[in-house]
């Protein structure tokens, strides 16, 4: 469309949560520990093609093995027909809010079933059977029953469980960092700053620019641009640098988040496709004390094992890894495999995970007045706060933003 964009990015390279390990000594596979699979959506479809990037069908077919990584007890699994009849009552529930598809475009007044906290609206809805399916995929949320009932909806929503069902796709290469650098070769080298961090920004000063500058190593740069998309998370811990105003500082100083890791470790002697699933065997929705490992599961190289792992407080890496390592005793223990002690062959940091706010500021609003923020100062956000954990679905909601508010503002 004729526009000029400069990408600001702290990592050294494009591809944000979308970690790719490639070492030929240890694995001839590229092994993804972040962003692994994507819903077939037309958005994922289109991304790649733009590339030339080919596509292949994938789908999760190793077996689960829950069971509670602090007392050892295993959790039967639900009988199938009772679990797939409550999955069906949970997604008629979710075709109800068709507005939930893309964003958090909220009506006012907002349903009364979207604020009540999710292990109510189980009991509402008797999908009390589908718990030992659905929980596995939303405990990295935390103690979701206390959760409103619209962050469970947004998180399992429809795509996804639609691609659980009938598999998702990737690159024929099995590498998803791909794409992003392809996506470097198209922005070039003057409309990247890898590597750099935002020490000050101006958006007020002039009715026609914004202004950032960014530090990497030694040497600072200054932007000026005619609009600033930000493409993060709103903790007011991530926006160090930003010139935040009284709005920006007053919604997102009301965001609770939680702290995701991931590791790539190599376990020799555990079975190739099995994935160990911690489940609270003394809770009735069977979430696990946090922190704690959330699942070990296998990659499609022998003995490589990405680990999930979950807390409610800021871990160095090296909490992480024994936090990790001391869970890890509990699955010795289960499959009575006296397996070494694993090797981490890499760190990922997906923090701050899930940002919410309570029920009471949703029925206030609190949505209403954050999609207002679109184009204030010459600023549009996109993010997982603005969608979900859903690469796809950000990707959705980003070509929405840019259409609907960035392109007519210039």
């Amino acid at each position: 469309l004729g526009k000029s964009v400069v990408v600001i990015d702290h990592k050294p390279r494009l591809g944000g949560q979308t970690t790719t390990y490639t070492n030929p000594a240890i694995t001839p596979l590229p092994i993804e520990y972040g962003v692994t699979y994507y819903q077939n959506m037309s958005i994922v479809r289109d991304f790649f093609g733009h590339f030339n990037i080919p596509l292949t069908y994938s789908a999760f077919d190793y077996k689960i093995d829950m069971f509670d990584f602090v007392t050892g007890t295993a959790i039967p699994a639900t009988a199938e027909a009772e679990s797939n009849a409550a999955m069906a009552r949970y997604i008629a529930q979710l075709r109800e809010y068709p507005y939930l598809r893309v964003g958090f475009d909220l009506p006012d007044p907002v349903p009364e079933d979207l604020v009540m906290p999710f292990g109510e609206f189980v009991g509402k809805y008797n999908l009390e059977a589908g718990v030992g399916d659905l929980g596995g995929s939303i405990d990295p949320l935390g103690n979701w029953p206390d959760l409103p009932a619209l962050y469970v909806m947004k998180y399992a929503n429809l795509e996804v469980l639609e691609g659980d069902r009938n598999g998702f796709v990737r690159p024929k290469g099995r590498n998803n960092s791909e794409l992003y650098g392809e996506a470097e070769k198209e922005l070039g080298q003057e409309g990247l700053l890898l590597g750099s961090e935002v020490v000050s920004m101006d958006r007020d000063e002039s009715a026609d620019w914004v202004y950032v500058t960014v530090r990497k190593g030694e040497e600072e740069t200054t932007v000026q641009a005619k609009s600033l998309v930000v493409a993060m998370q709103p903790s007011l811990d991530s926006l160090k640098g930003f010139d935040l105003g009284v709005k920006e500082k007053t919604l997102f100083g009301q965001f609770n988040n939680l702290f995701f890791y991931t590791a790539l470790v190599r376990i020799k002697g555990l079975p190739d496709r099995m994935c160990y699933m911690n489940r609270g065997a003394n809770d009735s929705f069977l979430i696990p004390r946090l922190p704690s490992m959330l699942v070990l599961k296998p990659t499609e190289a022998s003995e490589l094992k990405v680990a999930n792992y979950l807390s409610t407080k800021a871990l160095s890496e090296e909490e992480v890894k024994q936090g990790m390592l001391h869970d890890m005793e509990s699955i010795r223990r289960r499959t009575e495999i006296d397996f070494p002690d694993p090797e981490f062959l890499a760190i990922g940091d997906h923090s701050p995970y899930q940002l919410t706010v309570p029920a009471e500021a949703i029925k206030n609003g609190f949505y209403r007045e954050l999609n207002a923020l679109q184009g204030e100062r010459r600023t549009f956000y996109t993010a997982a706060t603005w969608e979900s954990h859903s690469t796809p679905q950000i990707w959705e909601f980003t070509e929405q933003m840019l259409q609907n508010h960035l392109l007519k503002s210039l």
